[in-house]
């Protein structure tokens, strides 16, 4: 009796339950975000530096009001930095706040099983895999599949906020 056959109705729709994400590009590297973490793409300038934020973190800029942080993702992702003048941001929530993520381009949003994602393997480094949900194939391209809400904790958000209380400098 094969694996499928003897699984519950249940468990078959979860099985071939299908994902929506958002394949975009950092460097030569293909990577995605499930589309619920994703409010909106927006191109980016005037970034404001923060003093004393995380490295990672290229500054804060004003969305329709609100502040909101960008994180430099190649930086947090430990692969490079990006060019600050004018930056592709993926807008993403992260528990109660919007972040702002640097995209080099986005290349699709499309639908993926969720059997396809494959668990992340040994050889990837358990910091790098916290991040990381999982892996897969997307027209013969990997693509590595981020957790949003691993992406950045809480806390560095919520310090990168309030330090920008702080005097800040314009980032050219």
């Amino acid at each position: 009796r094969n694996e499928v056959s003897a699984m519950t109705p249940t468990e078959k729709a979860e099985r071939t339950q299908e994902r929506h994400i958002v394949v975009f590009r950092l460097n030569d590297t293909l990577f995605a975000l499930d589309i619920r973490s994703v409010q909106e793409i927006v191109q980016q300038s005037d970034i404001v530096l923060v003093p004393g934020a995380p490295p990672f973190i290229m500054g804060i800029v004003n969305l329709r009001g609100g502040i909101m942080a960008v994180v430099d993702t190649k930086r947090l992702l430990g692969i490079g930095e990006t060019s600050s003048d004018k930056v592709l941001v993926m807008v993403a929530q992260i528990g109660e706040h919007l972040v702002g993520f640097t995209v080099d381009e986005v290349e699709q949003v499309t639908r993926v099983a969720s059997d396809s994602i494959e668990p992340v393997s040994d050889l990837v480094s358990s910091e790098e895999a916290r991040r990381l949900e999982g892996i897969l194939k997307l027209d013969g391209k990997l693509v590595l599949l981020l957790d949003a809400n691993r992406l950045l904790d809480e806390e560095t958000i919520e310090a990168t906020m309030s330090q920008s209380a702080s005097p800040v400098t314009q980032r050219r």
